[in-house]
């Protein structure tokens, strides 16, 4: 998956909020490369362990009653040459269980329970 900026989109713009969203939150529009699929994220933590790069985010949906409790995903995060930043879907349960075990780290130190 890639982020994809609007074409009419200025570099000064502020990122859309709202009431789910924190003052902290980024939200963006991810792009899945294969299908074309788009989806709404706020991104919650990134990080480096190992050298990669890990990005925790929640797939974004305007409260409006009706929708469950977000779901987190943690994936890993790219740069492409072009400067395309690409999410990478965490295959190895040993890499996965190590960026969770670090974010869940961050989030504890940071008074989150």
């Amino acid at each position: 998956m890639r982020t994809r900026k609007r074409k009419n989109q200025s570099e000064n713009e502020q990122p859309v909020r709202d009431d789910r969203a924190s003052q902290d939150d980024i939200l963006a529009v991810i792009a899945d490369i294969d299908s074309g699929h788009e989806y709404y994220m706020a991104f919650v933590d990134a990080f480096k362990l190992d050298g990669r790069e890990y990005v925790v985010m929640y797939n974004y949906e305007p409260d409006d009653g009706r929708h469950a409790d977000p779901e987190i995903i943690i994936v890993r995060s790219q740069r492409h040459v072009d400067g395309e930043q690409y999410f990478l879907s965490i295959k190895n349960r040993k890499e996965l269980d190590a960026a969770f075990d670090m974010f869940f780290q961050r989030f504890e130190e940071s008074g989150g329970i």
